[in-house]
C-alpha cells in the first residue's frame, strides 16, 4: 500500500471487499469513560498510587489515539492490576518493525485476533464444552455463534469465523475486511470483559525515525476510527503529529526499564480461569484437574486483606487452606513488578496466607515437581486444621 498523506484531499471510502483504508479518518463523536468535573486539559498528570476517584484513563477519550508519555508498558499494567471496574478492557502490544500503515493495521489486528483465540471459549456462551475441530464441535460452534450474534451487536459470519478458527488454532485468514475485522475483535474483546470500550496498548521503541512515526500514526488513527479502539502509544517521547494527543498519565519520578523480556501480546486475566496468554497457568491447571486433593482452588480471583488495602488478583488460591501459588513470567523481574510482588506478599502473609512462587519455566520444565510441592503443602494445612479440629473438640482430661 502506498503511503498516505496526512493532508490527502477528502475522503475515499472503503467499499465492502476493498481492504484499503480510507483516509482522512471519520471523526467519530468524542466520548470519555468518566465524567470529569472540567475542560480537560492537553497535559494531564495523576498519581500512580491514586486508588480514590476516576483513574488516570479518565481523561482518555475512546476512539482517539493517545501518547502516553514519560511511562513503560509495566507502570501501564501495575497500575490495571487488576483491571478497575470504571477502565477499558486493555490488550498490550508490542510493534517490534513498523513499515507502512498497512503493515501497522495488519500486525495489530492480528495480534488482536490471536489474543482473542487465547481467551476462548471465555466469549462463546457453551463453548467451553466443544473440545476441538471435529465436525460435530465445528457445527455447534457456528449454531452458537449465530444464536449469540441474534442477540447482540456481534456479526453473525464473523463471530462463527473466530470460533472456528480458535477451534482450529489457527488464523481466520482473510475472510473479512479489515474493518470488519477491527470492528468484530473489538465487541469480542469489550463482551469478555464486559466492558464498554477497549483500549490498545501500542508498544514501540522510542527511536523512531519521522516517517516510520508517521506510518505509526497513520495506522493508529484508522484502528481509532474504524475499529472503534482507544490507542495508547508508548515509547516515543512526542509523535509530532495534530491527530495524537499527548498526556502524563503519572506525576513523579518513574523509572522507565523495558529491557526485561515482557509478552509481545498481553491480556488481562479473566476470573475463574487460568490467564489465556500463559501456558504455564493452563498447564498447571490441566495438572491439578486430575488431582483429587486439588478440590476448592481459584484462579485469578480477586482478594482484598481489608476495605483499607487495595484489591488484588492472586493467580492461584485455597481459600481454606491459605495458600496463594504465584506463576511468575520473566516480565516479573522488572523494578516495578518486583517491588509490587513484594508489597503483595506482605499483605498476603499478615492475612496468614503462604505464598509459593514458581516461574514459568519451572511449570513448563517439570510440572509434576510443582504439583507436588503444592500437594505437600495442602496436605500440611488439612493435617493441621483436622488435628485442631479434633484437639478442639476433646473433653478436657481425656
Amino acid at each position: 500500500m502506498a503511503p498516505i498523506s496526512l493532508t490527502a484531499q477528502g475522503p475515499r471510502p472503503c467499499q465492502n471487499g476493498d481492504r484499503r483504508m480510507a483516509w482522512p479518518p471519520r471523526m467519530p463523536p468524542r466520548r470519555v469513560w468518566a465524567r470529569g468535573s472540567g475542560r480537560i486539559k492537553s497535559k494531564v498528570g495523576v498519581s500512580l498510587s491514586s486508588r480514590h476517584g476516576p483513574g488516570w484513563y479518565a481523561h482518555i477519550q475512546d476512539s482517539r489515539v493517545t501518547l502516553l508519555r514519560g511511562v513503560d508498558e509495566h507502570h501501564i499494567s501495575a497500575s490495571l492490576d487488576p483491571l478497575p471496574d470504571d477502565a477499558p478492557a486493555v490488550v498490550s502490544i508490542e510493534l517490534s518493525e513498523i513499515g507502512s500503515q498497512h503493515t501497522v493495521v495488519s500486525t495489530v489486528l492480528g495480534d488482536l485476533e490471536t489474543a482473542v483465540r487465547q481467551l476462548f471459549p471465555a466469549w462463546l456462551s457453551g463453548g467451553e464444552n466443544l473440545d476441538g475441530p471435529n465436525r460435530l464441535d465445528l457445527l455447534a460452534a457456528r449454531t452458537l455463534s449465530f444464536d449469540l450474534a441474534s442477540q447482540s451487536e456481534h456479526f453473525g459470519p464473523f463471530l462463527a469465523g473466530m470460533a472456528e478458527s480458535a477451534l482450529h488454532g489457527r488464523p481466520l485468514g482473510r475472510r473479512f475486511i479489515d474493518q470488519t475485522r477491527a470492528e468484530g475483535l473489538r465487541r469480542l474483546l469489550a463482551a469478555t470483559y464486559a466492558r464498554q470500550a477497549v483500549a490498545i496498548v501500542v508498544r514501540v521503541d522510542s527511536d523512531q525515525s519521522p516517517q516510520q512515526l508517521a506510518q505509526l500514526v497513520g495506522g493508529c488513527v484508522w484502528l481509532a476510527n474504524h475499529g472503534g479502539f482507544a490507542v495508547w502509544i508508548v515509547g516515543p517521547d512526542d509523535m509530532g503529529s495534530d491527530h495524537v494527543r499527548t498526556i502524563t498519565p503519572f506525576t513523579g519520578p518513574l523509572h522507565t526499564d523495558t529491557r526485561v523480556v515482557t509478552h509481545r501480546i498481553y491480556v488481562p486475566a479473566i476470573a475463574g480461569r487460568p490467564h489465556p496468554g500463559s501456558a504455564a497457568e493452563k498447564k498447571l491447571e490441566r495438572a491439578l484437574s486430575s488431582c483429587e486433593w486439588a478440590t476448592g482452588r481459584e484462579w485469578n480471583q480477586p482478594f482484598q486483606a481489608t476495605s483499607l488495602h487495595e484489591r488484588i488478583v492472586v493467580d492461584l488460591r485455597w481459600p481454606e487452606e491459605k495458600c496463594v501459588v504465584e506463576v511468575d513470567g520473566a516480565d516479573h523481574r522488572h523494578r516495578v513488578k518486583f517491588a509490587r510482588d513484594h508489597a503483595r506478599d506482605v499483605v498476603l502473609q499478615l492475612e496468614g496466607y503462604a505464598v509459593l512462587r514458581f516461574t514459568n519455566a519451572q511449570i513448563l520444565d517439570d510440572v509434576a515437581a510443582v504439583v507436588s510441592a503444592i500437594e505437600k503443602y495442602i496436605k500440611i494445612k488439612r493435617d493441621s486444621k483436622s488435628r485442631a479440629a479434633h484437639i478442639e473438640g476433646t473433653p478436657r482430661g481425656e
